[in-house]
């Protein structure tokens, strides 16, 4: 009897070390998602939730996505190196936050370069997937998607852009280095600052406008203080959903699977669409909250898209200086996709 009963008790012993390591196994893995915008952002309140939905699903609920937004994990301009180190799994950003750090995918944030943000996402992730010198600027991170917003065009107060020479001397807040210099070779004073600023700096006059598209000036309430929208696919902003690396290592190979086959192109194409989609409706609550809607004449785009012309050739070389061998090919495969 005491044989039997030692045995039944081993036998317990066994199946109840079964189930727990069967029960670790199947515990749930969790990943930080942080983003520095308002849940309000199209990117945050529709296209990352639904990702999230997605890499649930395909690993039968072994993965747990938590959104973290409005810069709950760091400040904004930190948000690339917060996936990097690791204070976050997975972060989303702008890239025009860490100056200089990403110099070939700023190829895209060149002046007319978007059609659209879908065509434009769908390109930047096809330039990025081509060339190894691109990649590098990622390496100590895992890439889940690389997208842009629509084009962005000019927001004014009291002068509507309507011409060439209406940019004379008008200060025009900017946080991006070719638009810079886009509006200096306008007649504009552009001056740099983040979005954060901009509402109090156009409040007070710093400025008398900005270059926003529709859902910049909606979110960041601009809308409140501009009264003309130019608009004009000028330029677009790049942006990136990184995972940290040690992160992305120790996850179950069926869990990256299910990460990769609803990232990358997939990942970056859904975010341009996305924003393509929300355009109409951003305009439209710009338009209810006062501000005119102006399209530019054929012949006064034709001298703005002369002017920014040599501005690919300028980054062309200020590449090369870099040692970037592969800038002239870069551009060539950007332009391409772009006009697909």
């Amino acid at each position: 009897m005491k044989k039997t009963a030692v045995m039944t008790t081993l036998i317990m012993l066994i199946a109840g070390l079964a189930m727990f390591v069967q029960t670790a196994t199947a515990e749930t893995i969790e990943l930080r998602f942080a983003s520095p915008f308002s849940p309000r952002q199209t990117m945050i309140a529709k296209v990352f939730p639904r990702w999230a939905e997605n890499v649930t699903k395909a690993t039968n609920g072994k993965l747990k996505v938590s959104m973290f937004p409005g810069g709950a994990l760091g400040k904004t301009p930190a948000h690339y190196s917060i996936a990097e180190k690791g204070v976050a799994d997975i972060a989303y950003s702008l890239h025009d936050y860490t100056p200089g750090r990403f110099p070939m995918t700023s190829v895209f944030e060149l002046p007319f370069m978007v059609p659209s943000a879908e065509k434009t996402s769908m390109a930047l992730w096809k330039v990025f997937d081509q060339f190894p010198e691109f990649q590098k600027e990622y390496s100590k991170v895992k890439v889940l998607a690389l997208f842009v917003h629509p084009g962005g065009h000019f927001n004014t107060t009291k002068k509507p852009i309507r011409s060439l020479a209406d940019f004379k001397g008008m200060k025009f807040r900017t946080a991006n280095p070719h638009v810079t210099k886009a509006l200096k070779s306008f007649g504009a004073i552009p001056v740099n600052m983040p979005i954060t600023e901009t509402y109090m700096s156009i409040e007070r006059g710093v400025v008398e406008g900005t270059v926003l598209p529709w859902e910049g000036n909606f979110v960041f309430k601009l809308a409140e203080l501009l009264k003309y929208g130019t608009e004009v696919d000028f330029y677009t902003m790049t942006m990136f959903v990184v995972m940290n690396k040690k992160k992305w290592n120790s996850l179950p190979a069926d869990v990256k699977k299910a990460i990769d086959a609803n990232s990358g192109m997939v990942f970056s194409q859904d975010a341009g669409k996305t924003y393509d989609g929300a355009r109409p409706f951003m305009k439209k609550m710009c338009l209810k909250k006062g501000m005119e809607s102006i399209t530019l004449p054929a012949s006064e785009m034709a001298k703005l898209k002369a002017l920014t012309a040599p501005l690919r050739e300028d980054w062309v070389k200020e590449m090369e200086a870099k040692g970037f061998k592969s800038a002239k090919d870069v551009l060539a495969a950007a332009v391409k996709y772009v006009n697909e």
